[in-house]
C-alpha cells in the first residue's frame, strides 16, 4: 500500500467535483436487464495481481508528477465512454498531481491510454474478440507500455476505469465522507490481464447512502442512482406490488367488483392485503393491456412488473381456489395470470422480459404451471431467521428448498433479501454473518439478481452500520468470492481511524452472542424479544463506545461517525427504559441520555427509524421515553397449561382458585406445576416465551400483592401476546381474547382498591411465536 493516502470529507451526498456531466438521479427502482447476456462471475475470473508502482518493471505512467502519456477515446464513442475517460483522468489527477491530456487522436509515437474498444490498434487488441463482451464486462490490458481499459455496452467500459482505480490504484469509496484516494508522485505501467464481469446481473443493496451517484459508480453497483450519461440503470417498471396499477380499483370496483378478491364469500378491495381475481380472463385483458402502456410510456425499463399486492387477501372464488388446489399453492394462479401476459407481450415484443413474486403466499411453486421463459422469477426470502446464514440453521430449510424447486422450472431467479430490522432500524442487528455468506450462497445457486433491503429511509436515515452493510454488499454483489471480514475490517479501519480497535470490539461482542444454533431473531424482533441485548452486553458496549469516542475526540467528523454508530446502544436503552427496563439508565441519567439521543438525531437528520410509520415516529418514542410509566415487574408465575383449541383462557385452572406460593398444579400434558418467584427490572415485559415450554397452545398465570395506603380508583394498563383475563383482588375485571402485538397499555382499565392489600391475577394464552405480557400501574 502506497506510504501516504488522502481521506476525502464531503458533506453527506455531495458529489465531487469533475468533468462529469449531468448526474441527477433516476426516479424509478432497479431491476435485471432484458435480455440474459451476462454470464455469472466464477472464482476462475482472470484478476490480476494488485498493480501498485513499483512491483514490477514498465513504462512509467506517470514519473515525478509528470507524464508522456494521453488519454484516447474515440470522437464515435458512446457517452458513457467519454465519462469514462473524463474520470479516468479526473483521478490520475488526483492521485499524482498530473493532468493527463485528452484526445481523440492517434500520433506515431505516442503514448496512449485507450478507453474503449473504438479504433483500438489491433496490437493493442492483440486478437481479442471485443463483440462477446457483457453489458458490465471488462477487461484492463497492459503489456507494459500501452493500456486498454473497455467493456461492453452499456457500462462496462464504465466500471472498467472504476476497476483499474479500486483494484489497481488502491482507490476506495467507503461513505459519502469517507474516500480514500492514495498519493502517489509515479505510476508504473506494469503487465495487467484483468477481466472481469459482475457475479450478478442485478445489484441493488437498498440503503439510503447507495443511492447516492458518486457512491453508486465507484462501488459498481447498476441501481437507480446511475445515469445514462454514466450507462444508465437497470430499471424495472413499475417497481413492485402492481396488482392495483395493473387493474386500479377505484376505475372498476364499482361497477365490476368481480375483477378484485373474493374472500369469505365477499368481493373486496382494500389498499393493503387484497389481490385481484387471477382467473378472470376480463382481469387478463385489462392487465395486458396496461403492461403494453408501460412498455410505450416507459422504453427505459429493463423488465415490467406483474406482481401481487403486500400481505395476503388472495382470491378464494370458486375458479381460484380449484386452480391453485391442483397446483398446491397460490402461486399456481399467480403464473397462470402472468403466462398469459407475457404470451401476448412476446408476440409484440420478443425482447421485453416480465417479473413476478414469488412472496409470501406464493413462495411456494406450482406443481405443473411453468414460468414463461420471458418471465423471471423473483424469490423473496421473508421473515426468516437472521442471525445465522442460509444453509446454517433450520429455519432457512424450506425456503432453500422452495429456491431449488423453482430453479428447476424458472429460467431466471432473482432474489429480494431482507437485511434489517424493519420493527426498528436503530435496534442493533447483528446479521453481519448473514451479509457475509448470503450473497455467495445465492451466487453458487445461479440466481441473477440480488435486491437487498435495508433501512432506506427519508433523508440520511443512518440506521444501525447502514454504510458497512451497504459497502459491503456492493463489493460482493460485484464478486462474493472474496474474503469477507477482510471487507469489514478494512471498511472499519478507514472510516473509524483511530476509534476502528473499539468499533471492531464491539462488533465482534454483538455477533459472538447470537453464534450459538440456538439463537433466533427475524426481521421483525423487538429488543425484549432477544437475549444479546441483556443488560451486561449494553454496559460493555457503552464502555467500548466511551473508548472509541475518547479516541476521536480531537477529529470532529471522526467523533460525529462514531457517536453515530453508538446511537443504537442509546436506542437500546432507552426503549428499555420506557418498558420498565430502569436498570439500562442509572438514576438521574435520564436527561443527559435523552439530550445525547435527540443531539445525535437532529445531527444526522434522522427522521424516521422504522418500516411503520406509527413506530417509527421519533416524537413517539421520545414520549414514551418521557412519560414512562410504572411497570410492575415482580410476580409469582405458574404454567405452562393447555390452550388446545384455544379453550385454555376461559378453562377454570387451579391458580384462579386462591393464591398459595406452596401449592402443586397439574399442568400442561400431566407436568407438575409450582409458582415460581420471578422479578426483573431490565423489562417491564414478562415473556412468557422464554420462561415456559412448550410454547404453543398454551396458558400461563402471573400473580402478585399490590399495597395502597387508602383505599382509591387505580389505572392500570395491560398489553398481551395474546388473549388475557386479569382478576383485582379475585374479581374480574378484564377478559379479551385477542391476538396481537403485546404493546403497554392496549387496554387501559380503573378499578376501585381497598386500603392495604390487593392482590392482582393476570393469564395470558398463547397461540404461536411471542408470548407475554406488560402491566403497568398509571397512577
Amino acid at each position: 500500500m502506497p506510504a501516504k493516502s488522502r481521506i476525502l470529507h464531503t458533506g453527506p451526498g455531495a458529489i465531487l467535483s469533475h468533468p462529469f456531466g449531468d448526474r441527477s438521479l433516476r426516479l424509478l427502482p432497479a431491476f435485471f436487464s432484458r435480455r440474459s447476456l451476462v454470464l455469472l462471475y466464477a472464482a476462475g475470473c482472470l484478476i490480476s495481481v494488485l498493480f501498485l508502482s513499483g512491483c514490477t518493471t514498465g513504462s512509467p505512467l506517470v514519473a515525478d508528477g509528470k507524464s508522456d502519456y494521453h488519454i484516447f477515446v474515440s470522437e464515435q464513442a458512446s457517452l458513457p465512454e467519454k465519462n469514462a475517460a473524463l474520470e479516468l483522468q479526473h483521478y490520475l489527477h488526483r492521485i499524482t498531481g498530473c493532468r493527463l491530456p485528452l484526445t481523440h487522436q492517434q500520433l506515431p509515437g505516442q503514448s496512449l491510454i485507450y478507453v474503449g474498444f473504438r479504433e483500438a490498434p489491433a496490437a493493442v487488441l492483440n486478437g481479442l474478440d471485443t463483440t462477446g463482451f457483457g453489458k458490465e464486462e471488462f477487461i484492463i490490458r497492459s503489456d507494459g507500455k500501452h493500456l486498454l481499459i473497455a467493456g461492453g455496452a452499456p457500462r462496462g467500459t464504465v466500471y472498467g476505469v472504476v476497476s483499474y482505480l479500486t483494484d489497481h490504484l488502491g482507490c476506495r469509496w467507503y461513505t459519502r465522507e469517507v474516500i480514500h484516494i492514495p498519493a502517489r508522485s509515479a505510476i508504473t505501467l506494469s503487465r495487467i490481464e484483468d477481466r472481469q464481469q459482475p457475479a450478478f446481473e442485478y445489484r441493488e443493496p437498498y440503503y439510503r447512502e447507495a443511492y447516492d451517484t458518486e457512491w453508486a459508480l465507484h462501488n459498481r453497483t447498476n441501481s437507480r442512482a446511475i445515469p445514462d450519461s454514466l450507462g444508465g440503470a437497470v430499471i424495472a417498471y413499475p417497481f413492485v406490488h402492481t396488482f392495483y396499477q395493473l387493474v386500479p380499483p377505484e376505475t372498476y370496483f364499482a361497477t365490476h367488483p368481480e375483477y378484485f378478491s373474493e374472500i369469505g364469500g365477499v368481493r373486496v378491495h382494500r389498499e393493503m392485503g387484497t389481490q385481484l381475481c387471477l382467473t378472470n380472463p376480463e382481469v387478463v385483458k385489462i392487465a395486458t393491456a396496461s403492461v403494453f402502456d408501460w412498455i410505450r410510456t416507459h422504453p427505459e425499463a429493463s423488465v415490467y412488473s406483474v406482481d401481487q399486492n403486500d400481505g395476503g387477501g388472495y382470491c378464494e372464488c370458486r375458479n381460484c381456489k380449484e386452480l391453485d388446489e391442483r397446483e398446491g399453492s397460490q402461486s399456481g394462479t399467480l403464473l397462470h395470470f402472468v403466462n398469459q401476459i407475457a404470451d401476448t407481450v412476446a408476440k409484440v415484443y420478443p425482447d421485453v422480459t416480465l417479473q413476478t413474486l414469488a412472496y409470501y403466499y406464493t413462495e411456494v411453486p406450482p406443481k405443473t404451471i411453468r414460468p414463461a421463459d420471458n418471465v423471471t422469477i423473483r424469490l423473496c426470502h421473508y421473515d426468516y431467521c437472521s442471525a445465522h446464514p442460509l444453509g446454517t440453521c433450520t429455519s432457512h430449510t424450506p425456503y432453500i428448498e422452495r429456491l431449488e424447486a423453482w430453479k428447476k422450472i424458472a429460467k431466471r431467479i432473482t432474489i429480494w433479501d431482507y437485511y434489517t430490522q424493519f420493527a426498528s432500524y436503530l435496534m442493533p442487528f447483528p446479521n453481519l454473518e448473514t451479509v457475509k455468506n448470503d450473497v455467495k450462497f445465492y451466487a453458487d445457486h445461479g440466481v441473477v439478481g440480488l435486491f437487498a433491503q435495508g433501512n432506506n429511509v427519508p433523508d440520511d436515515g443512518r440506521g444501525e452500520f447502514t454504510e458497512l452493510r451497504a459497502w459491503l454488499f456492493a463489493q460482493l454483489m460485484w464478486n462474493p468470492y472474496q474474503d469477507a471480514q477482510a471487507l469489514v475490517d478494512e471498511f472499519v479501519q478507514n472510516v473509524y481511524g483511530a476509534s476502528a480497535s473499539y468499533i471492531s470490539d464491539y462488533i465482534r461482542m454483538m455477533h459472538d452472542q447470537v453464534r450459538p444454533d440456538s439463537v433466533y431473531f427475524s426481521i421483525w424482533t423487538n429488543p425484549e424479544d432477544v437475549d444479546f441485548l441483556n443488560l451486561g452486553v449494553i454496559q460493555q458496549a457503552d464502555s467500548l463506545f466511551a473508548l472509541a469516542k475518547e479516541a476521536a475526540r480531537n477529529d470532529t467528523a471522526l467523533f460525529k461517525r462514531v457517536e453515530r454508530a453508538y446511537l443504537p446502544v442509546l436506542y437500546t436503552k432507552l426503549y428499555f427504559y420506557a418498558i420498565g427496563g430502569t436498570a439500562y439508565i442509572p438514576a438521574g441519567r435520564l436527561p443527559g441520555t435523552l439530550a445525547d439521543f435527540k443531539r445525535i438525531i437532529t445531527a444526522n437528520r434522522i427522521t424516521s427509524m422504522a418500516e411503520v410509520p406509527e413506530t417509527g415516529s421519533i416524537p413517539n418514542f421520545l414520549e414514551r421515553v418521557q412519560s414512562a410509566d410504572h411497570f410492575l415487574t415482580d410476580w409469582w408465575l405458574a404454567g405452562p397449561f393447555d390452550n388446545t383449541g384455544r379453550k385454555g383462557l376461559a378453562t377454570v385452572y387451579e391458580p384462579e382458585l386462591g393464591f398459595d406460593s406452596t401449592a402443586t398444579f397439574k399442568g400442561m400434558n400431566g407436568a407438575q406445576v409450582t409458582w415460581s418467584r420471578y422479578s426483573d427490572n431490565t423489562s417491564g415485559y414478562i415473556n412468557f416465551f422464554q420462561l415456559f415450554n412448550p410454547k404453543k397452545d398454551v396458558v400461563a398465570y402471573a400473580f402478585r400483592k399490590l399495597y395502597v395506603p387508602e383505599a382509591r380508583a387505580v389505572t392500570f394498563g395491560v398489553g398481551s401476546n395474546d388473549g388475557v383475563k386479569v382478576w383485582i383482588n379475585g374479581k374480574p375485571v378484564l377478559d379479551r381474547l385477542v391476538s396481537r402485538k403485546a404493546v403497554p397499555n392496549d387496554d387501559v382499565i380503573t378499578v376501585s382498591l381497598q386500603k392495604g392489600e390487593n392482590t392482582v391475577l393476570v393469564k395470558v394464552d398463547q397461540l404461536a411465536n411471542k408470548w407475554g405480557f406488560y402491566f403497568t400501574q398509571r397512577n
